[in-house]
């Protein structure tokens, strides 16, 4: 099993189009990184999990994961 694979299992994610295993790929290259990362699309498509991905293979594996869905934030709260 690739490690593409591996992580699909792990973040239970269904799916083998080659654009999602382009994403997974991606997601595990900024992971590395101490990049900031926008991730954007539409309602409902699992963007929630690239960021659990990003998080549990960076060195901040160890620390917090808070999730924040700026959908519920008031527009004009955050400048």
């Amino acid at each position: 099993m690739n490690d593409i694979q591996k992580i699909k299992q792990r973040f239970e994610i269904i799916g083998n189009y080659i654009g999602l295993n382009r994403a997974i790929d991606i997601a595990m290259q900024v992971a590395s990184t101490d990049l900031s990362v926008l991730i954007a699309g539409e309602s409902g498509t699992g963007k929630e999990v690239f960021p659990q991905i990003i998080h549990q293979f960076s060195s901040r594996k160890h620390g917090q994961y808070i999730a924040v869905n700026c959908g519920a934030i008031p527009e004009g709260t955050i400048d």
